[in-house]
């Protein structure tokens, strides 16, 4: 039954405590990505939310004969877009192509049927 359940649960605690000792095989480069992409996406998380807010509690404030609630969407879109983007193309050029998962789906499973 001991087997079993060491089988079942994978990793023990002393394996998993042993392999944070061991390099993950990223460089200086991803790591700092990874920083910076996070500081991105709670950034763009949190343009989102007040997107949101400044548009339900601000309607009645005028800026320029707009409500400040359509100068956060004016102002708020495309920052979220451009965050989105850069998030994007972060990814594609400083996270290593072969630190990917290769796809193992087979595209076309069942060519004949006999």
């Amino acid at each position: 039954m001991k087997a079993a359940a060491g089988l079942m649960s994978g990793l023990t605690l002393f394996e998993r405590l042993s392999a944070l000792d061991k390099p993950d095989g990223t460089n200086d480069t991803e790591q700092i990505w990874m920083i910076i992409r996070t500081f991105l996406g709670i950034i763009r998380v949190l343009i989102f939310v007040s997107i949101i807010v400044i548009a339900e509690m601000l309607e009645e404030i005028f800026i320029g004969n707009l409500s400040l609630a359509v100068w956060s969407l004016i102002v708020g879109i495309p920052l979220f877009v451009l965050l989105s983007t850069l998030i994007i193309l972060g990814n594609k050029r400083f996270i290593d192509k072969s630190t990917k998962q290769e796809k193992t789906t087979v595209l076309r499973p069942i060519i004949k049927r006999v």
